[in-house]
């Protein structure tokens, strides 16, 4: 993968593109590997190419919780890139990712320099805080197996298999317990809506799935 093919980048000239790689240098990180803790100044933006990586936060009690996540090639965590300061979550590769990283200043005038680059960020922006909302919502209002359907769900229908990862991931992603996604997974067995699999979790029934999904 190379930088065109981070779909903000996409109407770039080649001669943008070149001086953008000029100004990034490339790194690779580990399964399990930390791009930046919590706390620490997003000096950096990421410009991921390949791979996956999450917005890590860890409870009072340890407990982590991962409110966004990014699949390569995308620009990670755009709001650090442009709030500066501190992030209250840290940055964490769940695969192997190869990436750039570009200095929030070059970034930044960037976004002053090309009309297509900021209107996409911006876009994107206006759908994370939509979709940070929805969450809310369903977190306070909703059971926890409301929550666990509603994110099976959200997998293209085309694909029987909603969830490829761990049931600990899953639990990471909708800040519950693995405990508690495991007990809501075993009621959606029992009602015939989905199968446990190798890897993940298989759609067998998607109407009796979409019964149980929050209505928000």
């Amino acid at each position: 993968m190379t930088l065109a093919s981070i779909p903000a980048f996409a109407g770039l000239s080649p001669a943008t593109l070149r001086a953008l790689r000029q100004a990034s240098r490339p790194v690779t990180f580990g399964a399990g590997a930390v791009l930046r803790a919590a706390g620490e100044p997003a000096e950096a933006v990421v410009l991921l190419l390949s791979g996956s990586v999450v917005a890590a936060y860890a409870g009072p009690d340890g407990e982590q919780v991962w409110p966004a996540c990014w699949a390569g090639p995308a620009i990670v965590d755009k709001p650090a890139a442009l709030g500066g300061g501190r992030p209250a979550t840290g940055l964490l590769a769940t695969t192997a990712c190869a990436a750039r990283l570009l200095p929030g200043g070059r970034f930044l005038q960037l976004l002053e320099d090309e009309r297509s680059v900021r209107q996409h960020v911006l876009a994107h922006l206006a759908w994370d805080v939509q979709e940070q909302r929805r969450r809310f919502v369903q977190a306070t209002t909703t059971t926890a197996i409301s929550r666990v359907a509603g994110w099976l769900s959200a997998a293209p229908a085309g694909d029987p298999i909603a969830w490829r990862g761990s049931q600990q991931e899953l639990a990471h992603f909708l800040g519950l317990s693995r405990v508690t996604v495991h007990r809501a997974l075993q009621a959606l067995v029992r009602a015939g809506a989905v199968q446990m699999a190798r890897p993940g979790i298989r759609v067998l029934d998607r109407g009796r799935l979409e019964a149980f999904r929050p209505a928000v």
